[in-house]
């Protein structure tokens, strides 16, 4: 499954130790989708996956490959939505961007 949007925010990244011993990070960002109700979304990517949305800069329109899935603890469901990979579909305003952060008053 795919969800495509505007990049709004990439969350800080998590890092931790699993119960086997085993270290874990994950790294989240919000996307913004083109529809009128609930449009934004948090997608999760997990281990080597945290790679894949480096190179995404915010406001970039992207698609991300995810999973979704649900999950029951002491009767209520949570659910995940797994990132597995992020590409750049449409850069907007790149060029803007670049210009004002390099807008020096010398």
């Amino acid at each position: 499954m795919n969800i495509e949007g505007k990049l709004v925010k990439v969350f800080d990244l998590e890092t931790g130790t699993s119960k086997a011993g085993k270290e874990w990070k994950k790294q989240s960002i919000l996307i913004e989708q083109d529809t009128k109700y609930n449009a934004e979304v948090v997608v999760s990517f997990f281990g080597d996956n945290v790679k894949k949305i480096k190179a995404n800069l915010i406001g970039d329109i992207i698609t991300c490959n995810i999973n979704l899935s649900s999950r029951e603890y002491n009767g209520k469901w949570y659910h995940n939505i797994d990132g597995y990979t992020c590409n750049v579909t449409d850069i907007i305003n790149r060029d803007e961007k670049l210009e004002e952060s390099n807008d020096l008053p010398f």
